[in-house]
C-alpha cells in the first residue's frame, strides 16, 4: 500500500528589495558637455575663414 501524498507548501514569493546605491562622479549631461564643449570650441577655433 502507497502512503497518500502530502501537499507541499511553498514558502511565499517576496521579490529582494534592492536600494538604489548613489552614484559616483558626474552625471551623464556634464559627462557629455566636458566632451562636447572643447570640441565645439575646436571645430569653432580651426574653421576656415
Amino acid at each position: 500500500m502507497r502512503p497518500s501524498p502530502k501537499k507541499v507548501t511553498y514558502p511565499r514569493y517576496r521579490p529582494t528589495v534592492r536600494r538604489a546605491q548613489p552614484r559616483q562622479g558626474p552625471s551623464l549631461v556634464s559627462l557629455t558637455l566636458l566632451i562636447t564643449a572643447p570640441a565645439v570650441l575646436a571645430a569653432a577655433a580651426l574653421r576656415p575663414r
